[in-house]
């Protein structure tokens, strides 16, 4: 996905939501804050209420008309799939388009986007991150009160593997700080 299609396809997806909220993660959420914002194959998001987003899975998703039309996908998630740190919505910017005026886009701020990314923290994440950094710097200060606020640290992901994998990733984050 071309990073200037994302607000666009987001407004299809809120026409359809009719009313609710629209959270988007993940790279596509880039493209609001980034000047350079990275292709993304997806878009993915959560939608409250979560029966609005079965609607979105069927009329957007992987293999529907839509993807087969335009070359995009919408992937609705869970909320729990974005392990932000807890206060991420009040970094979040909200958008609302006089299209679809009872739907509210929330926008995650992009260091919250980064320690989501930090469990999995493949090339493509590390690459995400340099460029969130880039544009939005950040000091050590900063980073580990945000790392006190994840969910990793905070008891609500108790997986071993998991917490093993977003620890064992917290270095590589840091030096990029540095």
């Amino acid at each position: 996905v071309n990073p200037t299609d994302v607000p666009r396809i987001l407004l299809d997806a809120a026409r359809l939501l009719k009313e609710g909220e629209i959270v988007v993660f993940g790279s596509a959420a880039l493209a609001f804050v980034l000047p350079e914002a990275p292709r993304t194959r997806d878009i993915d998001v959560w939608c409250d209420p979560p029966e609005r987003g079965e609607l979105l899975t069927v009329l957007m998703g992987e293999l529907s008309w839509y993807q087969s039309t335009h070359g995009v996908y919408v992937e609705v998630w869970a909320p729990e799939t974005f392990a932000a740190p807890l206060n991420w919505r009040s970094r979040a910017k909200v958008l609302t388009e006089e299209t679809a005026p009872d739907v509210r886009l929330v926008v995650p701020h992009p260091h919250d986007i980064l320690f989501a990314k930090l469990e999995r923290w493949e090339s493509g994440d590390r690459e995400h991150a340099r460029r969130i950094l880039a544009h939005l710097p950040m000091d050590l200060r900063r980073m580990r009160h945000l790392l006190a606020e994840t969910p990793y640290r905070v008891g609500l992901i108790t997986d071993p593997l998991r917490i093993r994998d977003f620890e064992g990733h917290v270095p590589a984050l840091e030096r990029m700080i540095l």
